[in-house]
């Protein structure tokens, strides 16, 4: 029994030294990785708003430069403008209710029947936005836009989405804050109310005076983004509405990303 005194142990309050060094140890990890995994989901989630913006601004973009386009045999008539552009408060029809701006977009295409001779189309694009259809954690909608675009072809005189080439109203995507849509003239300057066509007086249309069309699109992040609703400085954050040029005070968490692109129209107003 004599031996055992010769040998040294741990003692209990040794052991709970130790328990706290790591504990500790633990806490730090714990607490660095809560900071990096934050961090990187701030990254992603801008990444993904700005991603999903760009391709939203290519696609519309994309479509907009088809305006007006038709082929030169191309012989099919019809009274609806290569591009009309309806102001936000209100929708093309009565389901487009939305503050967000709509866009109409007519152009010619070809294709070729089993003689390969050639059979000239008419197609029409609309863009717009609609009260999103997502429901909120804490219930209802969330108070965001969701864009639409729908594909019409010109069959006898009438536009339909149940043929070949064409397709009704299909989500592009949600969270969205603001689509805004601003005609140019030659000189670049802005046309307000966006002309249309004049049925009366065929020859006083203004609608071939548009060169350019300038796009704003604001989206908004999936969930909360910042920390607090002020900047670092303590002032408030803002957004520049694109139509006034007026900041508006953001009171939210969410982050928002503005997005801004000049489509030359080059089938339309060809001099």
């Amino acid at each position: 029994m004599n031996k055992l005194k010769n040998y040294a142990g741990v003692t209990l309050i040794e052991m709970l030294i130790g328990i706290v060094i790591s504990v500790i140890i633990m806490a730090a990890m714990f607490a660095s990785y809560s900071a990096i995994n934050s961090s990187y989901s701030q990254v992603t989630d801008k990444a993904k708003a700005s991603q999903s913006g760009r391709n939203i601004l290519a696609m519309i973009m994309r479509d907009t430069r088809q305006a007006g386009y038709r082929y030169f045999e191309d012989n099919i008539t019809n009274t609806d403008e290569p591009i009309r552009i309806t102001f936000g408060k209100g929708g093309m029809n009565a389901n487009e209710n939305s503050a967000c701006d709509h866009i109409r977009i007519v152009y010619g295409d070809v294709s070729y029947d089993n003689n390969g001779d050639e059979v000239y189309e008419r197609y029409r694009i609309t863009y717009f936005c609609k009260d999103s259809e997502i429901i909120a954690p804490s219930g209802g909608l969330i108070p965001t836009n969701a864009i639409y675009k729908k594909k019409e072809k010109l069959v006898s005189a009438a536009w339909v989405t149940n043929v070949s080439g064409s397709y009704d109203e299909q989500l592009i995507t949600d969270y969205i804050e603001d689509l805004i849509f601003i005609p140019k003239d030659k000189n670049g300057v802005a046309i307000n109310p966006p002309p249309t066509n004049d049925a009366a007086n065929p020859n006083n249309s203004k609608i071939y005076d548009i060169r350019a069309v300038e796009i704003s699109l604001t989206t908004r992040s999936v969930k909360d983004f910042y920390n607090t609703t002020t900047k670092a400085d303590g002032s408030s954050r803002t957004i520049i509405d694109f139509e006034s040029d007026i900041e508006e005070e953001i009171n939210d968490l969410f982050l928002r990303e503005t997005f801004v692109m000049s489509v030359n129209t080059r089938n339309v107003g060809l001099e």
